[in-house]
């Protein structure tokens, strides 16, 4: 993804300007992923309402704060720290695998 698709995964989007619409279009593929991993925890589970709240943020800063967001995601460098990634594992999801790989499948 990248320059050529600004309705993609969420990853920085170099040199493209990202409309209202295209934002929303990104929050509703995104907010499907998040709605599918929820769905696997009890919905009064600390799980679930951590991935609430993110579906929340993701919300916010897409139509709120989009572009100061960006300049923070631009600028943070790092990976996981092993407790974040032994989170996602348990929570089935492999923070290594790039969700873009499939789509031509």
């Amino acid at each position: 993804m990248g320059a050529s698709n600004p309705c993609g995964r969420a990853e920085p989007i170099t040199g493209v300007e990202m409309n209202l619409k295209d934002r929303i279009k990104m929050y509703e593929d995104e907010a499907k992923l998040l709605q599918s991993i929820a769905s696997r925890y009890d919905e009064s589970s600390k799980e679930h309402a951590a991935i609430k709240r993110a579906a929340i943020a993701l919300w916010y800063v897409l139509t709120n704060d989009y572009d100061r967001f960006e300049e923070y995601r631009a600028k943070f460098e790092g990976d996981l720290t092993a407790e974040q990634r032994a989170n996602l594992a348990v929570m089935g999801i492999d923070p290594d695998l790039d969700p873009d790989a499939n789509e031509s499948s």
